[in-house]
């Protein structure tokens, strides 16, 4: 699944109390009230699910229409995996510096900022008329979901105080992420088997615009919660440090590519210097990311596994509809809708986990996780090109998809352990990020590895490539994976 994916950890923003919101007269400000009238209380989660189901759908729905994209404008599969890696390379890059935003500006104004420039990427993809400029459309709506998804996971925070309406709403917000990556899975291939690829791009316009209105209308301002001036040197040495790692490993996917990619990882290594640097010795500015905040294990471990986690998943998921369409000839709608049981069997895992989770701890859940995930992976290993779909893919399917279920809440949880509240909202920005890392690495990474085994070309992948990075993904998350989980405490 490209990107993301349901259940994944969004909020860079640390939580913090209830803000005062200016009336609309001008007036003293005051608090939101979710415990009012129907509409009062529930419009402004319906607004913000929205938001964040604009991402995860958005990721989703544009699963089943790369094959025609590819087609369209005659590109490899390797340069296709741009449409999703440069996203993630965007979203990455990005987040942190969107949680600062939701931290230093008004959050309803920061969220319609994010969501306009999604609604502007889709725009331009729309109308793009060679495949580059899908990918830069692709990287704006990258960009306008790094700074939605904090606002949005701070204005959840805001709203809704502590206490049975906060559980709630978090429950609905996380379930309207997984139900959106479903829905989106669907829609996309019925819209590019109806009207074309290009339509999906113009729904997500669509729908990104009318959140923007209905957040003006039933959202409150709200009011800036940090104050100082943010080190935008460290900052931007920060971003550079994570795009230069992301464009590295594309790099050294392709043929020849060594030379070029030793000294791009070499320049992410200077980036993550300098801003390392800045941060043990900068006294005033603010920082993005306390690099003390790494020296946790909890918080190292989740990043690790989370990286190896989405470099798997998102591969995977972004070769599988390639599979589907080119070598067993489906159609981009019966392939959207042969990938959904993977988002039926997360959700149904991810409400399971949380029941286990004070029981078991995170650690067990995590384990066990990745194990099947990695097994549900290398099934698609013995699918061949008349295997019936009710064998090696649709066992695989929903094999993954419990692991991921079990696997993304135990991910979250880890992340934030032994670490103090106020530092929680940085804490999961750290685990969101080396997901998208592993998000934008994965797809060009396996693509490569499969166009591999048929050489060089702009042909459909071979069945044997295919297997090939299945097995790769799959082996990665169990040789990063499970010895980094192991090294956890019990509790």
């Amino acid at each position: 699944m490209p990107a993301r994916h349901p259940g994944e950890p969004t909020s860079p923003a640390p939580l913090s109390p209830a803000p005062l919101s200016p009336s609309a007269s001008g007036g003293p400000a005051v608090r939101a009230r979710p415990g009012g009238p129907g509409p009062v209380r529930y419009a402004p989660l319906v607004v913000l699910s929205a938001a964040a189901g604009l991402d995860a759908g958005g990721v989703a729905v544009l699963n089943s229409a790369l094959p025609s994209i590819g087609a369209r404008f005659g590109t490899s599969a390797q340069n296709l995996s741009w449409a999703v890696t440069g996203y993630a390379l965007a979203f990455a890059g990005l987040l942190l510096c969107g949680g600062a935003m939701a931290d230093r500006l008004r959050r309803r104004r920061v969220l319609a900022g994010g969501l306009v420039t999604l609604a502007a990427g889709a725009v331009l993809a729309f109308a793009a008329p060679v495949f580059w400029v899908v990918v830069v459309g692709r990287v704006l709506q990258g960009a306008g979901a790094a700074v939605t998804m904090p606002a949005a996971t701070a204005l959840l925070m805001s709203v809704y105080p502590d206490g049975p309406m906060r559980s709630r709403a978090l429950g609905v917000f996380s379930s309207a992420q997984a139900g959106c990556y479903g829905a989106g899975l669907v829609l996309g291939g019925v819209i590019t088997s109806a009207a074309g690829w290009r339509w999906v791009f113009a729904l997500q316009a669509l729908v990104a615009v009318g959140t923007v209105a209905a957040a003006v209308r039933w959202l409150p301002a709200g009011v800036p919660h940090r104050r100082g001036a943010l080190d935008l040197p460290g900052a931007g040495a920060l971003v550079a440090a994570i795009t230069l790692v992301i464009l590295g490993a594309d790099v050294a996917a392709r043929p020849g590519g060594g030379p070029l990619a030793a000294v791009t990882l070499l320049a992410a290594v200077a980036a993550g210097g300098l801003w390392w640097y800045r941060g043990r010795t900068r006294a005033g500015d603010a920082v993005l990311l306390d690099g003390d905040l790494l020296r946790t294990r909890g918080v190292r471990t989740a990043a690790v596994v989370a990286a190896a986690f989405y470099f798997c998943v998102t591969g995977s998921l972004f070769l599988l509809p390639l599979y589907l369409q080119q070598v067993r000839g489906m159609s981009p709608a019966s392939s959207g809708l042969a990938v959904l049981p993977v988002s039926l069997a997360v959700a149904g895992a991810a409400l399971l986990c949380g029941r286990l989770m004070k029981s078991r701890g995170p650690r067990p859940l995590l384990l066990t996780g990745l194990l099947l995930t990695a097994g549900g992976v290398l099934l698609w290993c013995a699918a061949g090109e008349d295997s019936p779909y009710a064998g090696p893919v649709l066992a695989g399917l929903v094999v993954t998809g419990i692991g991921q279920g079990l696997a993304f809440p135990a991910m979250t949880v880890t992340g934030l352990r032994n670490v103090p509240d106020r530092a929680h909202g940085t804490a999961s920005a750290v685990t969101a990020t080396a997901l998208q890392i592993g998000s934008g690495i994965g797809p060009t990474v396996l693509a490569g590895t499969a166009q591999a085994v048929g050489g060089p070309g702009l042909g459909d992948l071979p069945l044997s490539g295919h297997h090939l990075a299945y097995a790769a993904a799959a082996g990665l998350l169990l040789l990063v994976g499970l010895p980094a989980t192991a090294r956890l405490t019990k509790r």
